[in-house]
């Protein structure tokens, strides 16, 4: 599948590929993008189903490890510096155990290798969104007070709220394939499984209040990446890099510093 994505910096310099996690998108790495393009080329695409890219029933780990190969092909590139958070954290780790030649340097926010289940926060969303028909709709303001009575977090609210968008009939539609997601829901936290460890630098970048990653966790990610620190940001959630992303940039730069 060909993905949309957005490319910042100089095409000569080492790639950086950004990868979102569930409702997000590119756009929602924008600013980072950006601060990190300042030594790199960075590509942040829009995962299947999600942003501009195509929507599509089938959607498994398996399918976007394939999109992203097909992107690196599409761009020339060998190898990169990859970062991704919550699910795009549980593809980078797919791709790094089952291609480790496509990635040089490893950053995880927020996820670990386990299987479990949509947290209570990422469920809500989603059946808020399933529950929502835009058509009834005039305004951003008159969705937002609509969002606002199922998910008390602005924040978050703000973030799902990102996936509308306004044609220029004025109606509103998704810009996710939120169908496609609510049936697969069952995919988005499965094991990560790979063929032999991966020896390459990592970090891994624990937000301080999220429960994501565990201590009974750490024993496996070593095991699969022999090489990785485990880092925390004291009072972030699971957006760790929104909720501070000053020390979030840092840590990111301290690990793939050239």
């Amino acid at each position: 599948m060909k993905l949309f994505y957005r490319e910042f910096g100089e095409k000569n310099k080492p790639a950086l590929i950004i990868l979102h996690g569930l409702f997000g998108m590119s756009d929602n790495w924008v600013s980072l993008a950006k601060i990190f393009s300042k030594n790199r080329f960075v590509i942040v695409p829009d995962l299947r189903n999600h942003g501009n890219s195509p929507h599509t029933d089938d959607f498994d780990y398996n399918l976007m490890v394939e999109d992203i190969l097909e992107l690196l092909e599409t761009k020339n590139i060998k190898d990169a510096q990859f970062l991704g958070h919550s699910m795009g954290g549980k593809l980078a780790m797919n791709i790094a155990l089952n291609y480790p030649e496509r990635i040089n340097k490893l950053i995880v926010a927020d996820m670990s290798l386990k299987e479990g289940e949509l947290r209570d926060i990422h469920a809500t969303i989603l059946h808020t969104i399933a529950r929502t028909d835009l058509t009834n709709f005039s305004s951003f303001g008159e969705i937002e007070a609509w969002f606002d009575t199922f998910i008390d977090k602005k924040k978050v609210v703000l973030f799902a709220l990102k996936n509308i968008k306004k044609g220029e009939n004025g109606q509103f539609s998704w810009k996710l394939n939120y169908y496609s997601l609510f049936q697969n829901t069952h995919k988005i936290m499965e094991q990560v499984v790979g063929f032999e460890p991966f020896t390459n630098p990592t970090l891994f970048i624990k937000g301080g209040d999220s429960d994501y990653i565990n201590e009974e966790d750490i024993p496996e990610i070593k095991q699969w990446f022999p090489n990785a620190e485990i880092k925390t940001i004291e009072g972030a959630s699971h957006w760790v890099h929104a909720d501070n992303p000053k020390i979030f940039v840092e840590m990111v730069n301290e690990k793939i510093s050239l």
